[in-house]
Parts: C-alpha cells; sequence; structure tokens
C-alpha cells in the first residue's frame, strides 16, 4: 500500500525481524500486514502481552535451538537422502519443540493464548529417542548408531593401528636410513606412503603414488603394506555405505513424519514471530492500545518509533470526538509531519498487532483504509509540479475514502497560488468533512485557520514555538491555531535584519495583521497556562510524595507500636503461667501446714491464693482493623482470625451461633462474632502449614498434658486423691484456655462421690470458669463434669 511506504511501515517490519529469534519468525514479520478483523487484532494483542509478561517473569525463556527444517522436510518428500548437518538441524529443532511444549504446559494459567498454540504441537518422541542413538552432544555420528557401524569403525582403527606400527618398522630399519628423504608418514590417495629419494626409486619395493614438485621425492607406498591399506579404503568405503544407510533411514523417518514436523513449524514459528513483537515493545516501551468501538482517538505522550528515544518529544493527539477534522499549522520543522507519521504509523502498527509507543490506556479505531499525501511528491519522469503531484494524490482519496477512513494531508494547497491554494484547500477539507471521515491536515494558510474557527466538525491545533529561543519546541497543542513563525526562523537563520524589518512592515499591512496578533496573544496566553500547569503539577507531585511518606511513617510505628505490645502481651502470659505453676506449689506447701482439723481454713487459704493469681491482669494485645465474618460466609476449612485467642484457625464445624476451630492442632469452640477476616498472605501460611508433614508427637506422661484431637478437651483424674486433682486439673483448664478450648470434660468416675465434688467445690471458686454440669448419659454421666470456660 502506498501509504505504508510514506509512513515508513516497511522499517518497523525490519525493526521487528531483527527481534525475532529464528528465520521463519524473521520471514514473518517482514510479511506483517495492517488488519481489519477486530477480533484478530485483540487476539494478537493479547498474545503480545502474554510474551511481554513471560519475558519479563520467567527466568529461561521457550526460545532457541529451532532451525528452518522446511528445506529438509520437502527434500525427504522426494525421497532425497538428508545430509548430516540437515538431519542434525532437524534433531536440534525436535529438542527445542518438545522445550517449548512442556512449559507451557505448565504454564497454562499464565499465558492461556500462547499455550493453545503449543499445546497440539505433535509429539516426535519416537523420532526424537531414534536421533539420540544415532548423533552425539556435538551432532557427529555416534559409533554405536549401528551394529555394523560399530564393527567397521573398530577395524579401521585397528587397520591403521597395524600400518603405522609397520611403517615406524621400516622407518626405523638401519638399512633404509639412505632411502628416506624425510623419516615421516604421509597419505597420498588415501593410502599411507613414505618419502623416498628419487635415486632409490628401484631400491625400495614399493607403489608410487605421487612425486613432490622438485622431482626429487617420490612417495612410495611399501609392498608389504599393500595389503593392509587395501583392507584399510575397503573398510573405509564399507563405512561410507553404512553411513549412507543410516542418513537414508533417517532421511525416511523424516518423510513419514514430515507432516507432523511442518504442522510443529508453523505453531512454533507463531510463537516465535510473538515473542518478537513482545522485545520489540519491550525495547521501545510500548503499551497495547484500547480498540475503539467507535472512532476515537486518544494518543497518550505518543512517540514517533524511528525517532531515537533521546530525541523525540511526546505528543498528544485526539479525534472522532466533538470533532473530527484536526487542522495543524505551526512553523517548518516544527513537527507537523511527524505528528501526522506518528498518528498514521501507529494506527498500522496497532491493526497489525503491536503495541505502540504511547502511555497505557491510548486509544486507537480500526480504520478500514488509512491513506496519506506527506512530503514532495514531484516527479520530473511524470512531469509533474510539486503541486500537481500532491493534487493527483488528493484526488485519488477523494474518489475512494469513506466513513471509516482515516485521511492525512501534509500542507494542504500549498505548491501553487495561495488565495486560489487556500480557497481549493477548503474544499477539499469540506468535501472530507461530508464523507464523514477522519482527517488530519497540515497548512500555513490563516482562511484554514479562520474556516476551521467558524467550522463544526474541526478544530485547530498548532506546534508549539519559543518565541524567546526562536526555536520549535516540537509539542503539539489542540484548540487554538498558530503562526508560521516564518520571519523568526528567517532571522535565525541569518537573513540580513534590512530585509526582515522590510517583511515585518508588509506584514502589518496586510489584511492578516489582525489575525495574527489574536494568534500570537492566543499562544502567549496558553505558554503561560502551560507554566502554571506544569508549576501546580509539581507542587501536587511533592505533596503526594509527602503525604506518602508521612503514611509510610505512621504505618511503621503502628506496626512497631503493634509488635510491642504483642510482645509484652506474650511475657505477661508466659509470667502469669509461670505464677499459676509457682501457686500451685505454694498451695501445696499451704495444705501441709494446716492440720486436719482446720481443713476449712486450709480450703480458704488456697481459695484466696487462686483468686489473686487469676487476678494477674495482662496487657490486651493490640486489635486488627479486620472485618467481621458474616455468618452466611462461614465454611469448612475456612481460614480465620480468632478474636477472642488473638490466633489464626480453621473452621471445622458451624454449630448455630459457635463454631469450632483447629487452633495449632486443637480444637477449640469460639462464639461466631469472635471470628474476624485472615489477610490473603495469612491463609496462604495457614494452608502451608497444615499442609506441611507434622512431626510424630512423642509420648507424654499421665496426667501432665492434653493429647490430640478428641483427647484435647478431656482429662481423666480417675484414681488422684482430691489433692492431686485439683493441681491437675488446675493446669488442664489453664491449658485449655490459652488453646481457646470450650467445653471440656473431666472423667473423675462416680465411686464414692467425693472425688466429684472436690473438683466442682474447685471449679467453683476459678473466675476462668463460666459454669459447670454432670455430663450427658452419652458423656458418662455423673462419672464426668462438663465446663464451660469464659
Amino acid at each position: 500500500m502506498h501509504s505504508e511506504a510514506l509512513l515508513d511501515f516497511g522499517s518497523i517490519r525490519e525493526r521487528l525481524a531483527e527481534h525475532c529469534s529464528s528465520v521463519i519468525a524473521k520471514e514473518l514479520a517482514m510479511q506483517l500486514e495492517p488488519m481489519r478483523d477486530a477480533v484478530k487484532i485483540k487476539e494478537a494483542l493479547d498474545e503480545t502481552v502474554e510474551a511481554m509478561q513471560s519475558l519479563q517473569t520467567e527466568i529461561e525463556q521457550p526460545l532457541g535451538g529451532t532451525r528452518d527444517i522446511r528445506s529438509a522436510c520437502a527434500k525427504s518428500r522426494k525421497e532425497i537422502v538428508l545430509s548430516r548437518e540437515e538431519l542434525w538441524d532437524i534433531y536440534t529443532t525436535l529438542g527445542a519443540y518438545r522445550r517449548m511444549y512442556t512449559f507451557f504446559r505448565e504454564k497454562y494459567a499464565q499465558y492461556p493464548l500462547l499455550t493453545l498454540w503449543a499445546q497440539d504441537i505433535p509429539s516426535h518422541e519416537k523420532l526424537e529417542r531414534r536421533f539420540e542413538r544415532i548423533f552425539d552432544k556435538k551432532g557427529e555420528l555416534m559409533d554405536s548408531a549401528s551394529p555394523k557401524l560399530q564393527h567397521l569403525r573398530s577395524t579401521i582403527v585397528k587397520t591403521k593401528e597395524r600400518i603405522k606400527n609397520d611403517l615406524q618398522a621400516i622407518l626405523h630399519d638401519k638399512d633404509n636410513q639412505k632411502y628416506f628423504q624425510e623419516a615421516i608418514v604421509t597419505q597420498r590417495n588415501n593410502r599411507y606412503v613414505i618419502p623416498v629419494k628419487q635415486e632409490y626409486r628401484y631400491a625400495f619395493e614399493g607403489l608410487i603414488h605421487d612425486r613432490s614438485a622438485t622431482g626429487a621425492t617420490l612417495y612410495i607406498e611399501p609392498m608389504r603394506l599393500v595389503n593392509l591399506n587395501n583392507d584399510l579404503q575397503e573398510a573405509v568405503m564399507e563405512e561410507e555405505q553404512e553411513v549412507l544407510r543410516i542418513y537414508r533411514e533417517l532421511s525416511g523417518l523424516v518423510r513419514q513424519n514430515s507432516n507432523t514436523l511442518m504442522d510443529a513449524c508453523d505453531r512454533v514459528s507463531h510463537i516465535e514471530f510473538v515473542y518478537g513483537k513482545a522485545n520489540l515493545a519491550l525495547a521501545m516501551k510500548a503499551v497495547p492500545a484500547v480498540l475503539s468501538g467507535a472512532r476515537e482517538v486518544n494518543l497518550i505522550h505518543a512517540r514517533h518509533p524511528l525517532i531515537p528515544a533521546n530525541v523525540v518529544v511526546p505528543t498528544t493527539i485526539t479525534l472522532g470526538t466533538s470533532y473530527r477534522i484536526l487542522l495543524i499549522t505551526g512553523s517548518n520543522t516544527g513537527g507537523k509531519t511527524v505528528a501526522l507519521k506518528t498518528l498514521g504509523l501507529l494506527s498500522l502498527m496497532n491493526q497489525a498487532g503491536l503495541c505502540i509507543p504511547a502511555e497505557a490506556g491510548s486509544v486507537l479505531p480500526i480504520f478500514n483504509t488509512i491513506y496519506a499525501d506527506i512530503g514532495d511528491e514531484q516527479s520530473i519522469e511524470a512531469s509533474l509540479s510539486t503541486f500537481s503531484a500532491h493534487m493527483t494524490q488528493v484526488v485519488s482519496i477523494l474518489k475512494a475514502v469513506g466513513s471509516k477512513d482515516l485521511v492525512l494531508l501534509d500542507e494542504l494547497g500549498s505548491g501553487t497560488d495561495p488565495e486560489e491554494g487556500s480557497a481549493l484547500a477548503m474544499a477539499i477539507l469540506e468535501y472530507f468533512r461530508k464523507s464523514g471521515a477522519l482527517l488530519m491536515v497540515s497548512t500555513h494558510y490563516n482562511e484554514l485557520k479562520r474556516y476551521a474557527y467558524d467550522t463544526d466538525d474541526i478544530e485547530n491545533g498548532h506546534v508549539e514555538f519559543d518565541e524567546r529561543t526562536l526555536r520549535p519546541t516540537y509539542r503539539l497543542h489542540i484548540g487554538v491555531a498558530g503562526s508560521s513563525h516564518a520571519l523568526s526562523i528567517a532571522a535565525r537563520l541569518g537573513l540580513p535584519r534590512e530585509v526582515i524589518d522590510m517583511a515585518k512592515a508588509n506584514k502589518d499591512g496586510s489584511a492578516n495583521r489582525d489575525m495574527e496578533a489574536v494568534l500570537s496573544d492566543l499562544n502567549e496566553q496558553l505558554r503561560r497556562t502551560r507554566e502554571r500547569e506544569r508549576a501546580l503539577k509539581k507542587e501536587l507531585e511533592d505533596t503526594r510524595r509527602i503525604k506518602a511518606s508521612v503514611e509510610r511513617e505512621k504505618k511503621q510505628m503502628n506496626e512497631r507500636r503493634k509488635a510491642i505490645l504483642t510482645k509484652a502481651q506474650e511475657e505477661a502470659q508466659n509470667l502469669k503461667r509461670s505464677i499459676r505453676i509457682e501457686g500451685e506449689q505454694i498451695i501445696k506447701e499451704l495444705k501441709s501446714q494446716f492440720s486436719e482439723g482446720d481443713k476449712q481454713k486450709r480450703q480458704d487459704a488456697i481459695t484466696q491464693a487462686r483468686k489473686s493469681i487469676a487476678g494477674v491482669q495482662i496487657p490486651e494485645a493490640p486489635t486488627d482493623e479486620r472485618r467481621r465474618i458474616e455468618a452466611k460466609e462461614v465454611v469448612e476449612g475456612m481460614p480465620v482470625f480468632v478474636d477472642s485467642l488473638g490466633q489464626l484457625g480453621t473452621v471445622l464445624a458451624v454449630q448455630g451461633k459457635r463454631v469450632q476451630v483447629d487452633v495449632n492442632g486443637l480444637t477449640a469452640t469460639v462464639k461466631l462474632a469472635d471470628l474476624r477476616e485472615a489477610s490473603r498472605q495469612e491463609a496462604g501460611n495457614l494452608r502451608r502449614k497444615n499442609e506441611a508433614p507434622q512431626p510424630k508427637a512423642r509420648k507424654r506422661s499421665g496426667t501432665a498434658v492434653l493429647r490430640q484431637q478428641q483427647a484435647t478437651t478431656e482429662l481423666n483424674v480417675i484414681g488422684q486423691t482430691v489433692d492431686e486433682a485439683t493441681v491437675t486439673v488446675g493446669r488442664f483448664i489453664d491449658q485449655a484456655i490459652l488453646a481457646g478450648i470450650s467445653p471440656v470434660r473431666i472423667v473423675h468416675g462416680k465411686g464414692t462421690g467425693a472425688l466429684r465434688a472436690g473438683i466442682q467445690q474447685y471449679l467453683k471458686h476459678l473466675p476462668q470458669v463460666k459454669h459447670y454440669e454432670i455430663a450427658g448419659l452419652d458423656e458418662g454421666g455423673a462419672g464426668a463434669t462438663i465446663v464451660y470456660l469464659k
């Protein structure tokens, strides 16, 4: 297409080919064409995004190792025996296909679109295994490729060894020393020979194979070695025949698999091509455009991809919303043509499934055709002037343009009389406006600027020119027309001052003076507005940075506070536990100080001591701002944070308004209102902890500890005295509270009832006990007590 050449789309193809890893992928890059099907364009862009994610996140990429096997497959179909190099290329390529298939099979979730291409790559496992038995890692034919080849190569080695030994014996024979020009062994016609002096040709028995350039030396095969050399040549020829047979066999296998090999080649080459597009996108810092369902163009800080990154000035172009024609004015060399080409080239790239060098969120529609008339099209051969050449292009565009097309026109109406040129340009713009196409046009005519101000669907824009430095800034501003700044540029280029002054006087007397003054004033206001905008933006960025820093420090301080309080709570909990253990020891000593007659006093003293221990205050752990979990959300296996215990757990069962939760391997019954949402990281850590193999628990003695699962909620004190049982029960209650277990079961047996009464009397004075009751008949009846803890 003519417009593709004008917009340098061929250079984009070449850049893309440079980023492709294989010969076939490079060919696909050079054949790339823009598309019109929105579904295909979206799929091509999504594939490219997947490949970009792979390049940015994966340590090893599924690329490399493929060769162009198309020619080899075509030869095999004609029953031509493939060379070692061609067979080796196929073997190497099979390994690359297998690696790519394995990569995407394991990464389906991350790269679903690319996996669709890779998942149907045909398997060539048998063919690859056959190659493995034939070639070594350097691509050489192994001796073990066939039994016959192994035997022949062994024979060749042994025969060469015998020949060399005989030659050494001849060379070292003192009677033969005078015959030899040099005491060396060489080869002629693939046979081992000895250099013999010309004068001894009849004295040394053998066959002459060659002579030196001077004729002073003859290369003679000793007669005693003729048979051995014959044996060697015969073995070498048989080896060649066996190698040819092996290559013929492999070529036949390739022929049998040629269809599936070509299918795999197509699929893998497509994936390599997509990775080439991804490499290009990363090199250009490009993003996929948002496809507009209407005809909206919104390029945000777009950059021309063929201008060096350290030179190009980003530009923002909007079109197709409140106006369909954008008229750009401004100085020469100011960037008007670059802006036109940027829109056209990025549109072509987008429709070819390539990412565009712009900011994320840039929007482009899908055009049926992109027409362009850019640059000097003067043709000497056709005897056409610049104006005629431009008009020829415009006429062809006018005849073909439709409402879904994009038209780019550079210097419309130039090259002829300004008055006629501007009139003609307005008429052409009006025709395009009625056609409904999107249009971007550059011009210098003031009449067109006025026309744009007064006409719907047309908007003025200009490329900025810095009056102070007398240089263009290449920034595009939409909404205000610009001046050509011809006099300023001419002055910068060295035009004499008196000529500039005369030109200014002529300009002041022209009918367009007021228009230029208005434009100059508007542009100065725009410049000041831009400066204020940049200053405000900098202040906003500074404010956001300071706010982010304060928020970060606040978060760190809260985390430190929480850590300190948590540590203090844990230390206090441990301290209280130590006090309780020591208190029980003191209580035991108190018991021994009272006589049997002072039983009530003893019990009162014990009860008071326990109340004092229970009254030790523990600082509360810092509360998390966690979301309360609603009843309908709670399901078995769900990770939760138990507020009353301050620990993470897993829901085991829901029983009305109470929930059984597994906390560190222990079962706790808590209120539904105590459940809070666990963070994603906490939930993941909890799942990994539950899935990890648990170490075998060591056996623990009698009444000392709770056991896992069902035993964690039960204590058996049958056979103990009341005093012993109360100490054991106290420890059991402490551990149950720490684990968040409620209710618990104490088995004391029926007997005389004394043990039951003593334990219940003890429970009555424990502040941690909410209430207790005799167990149901199915739980032991009067032989057990159920204790509910606070």
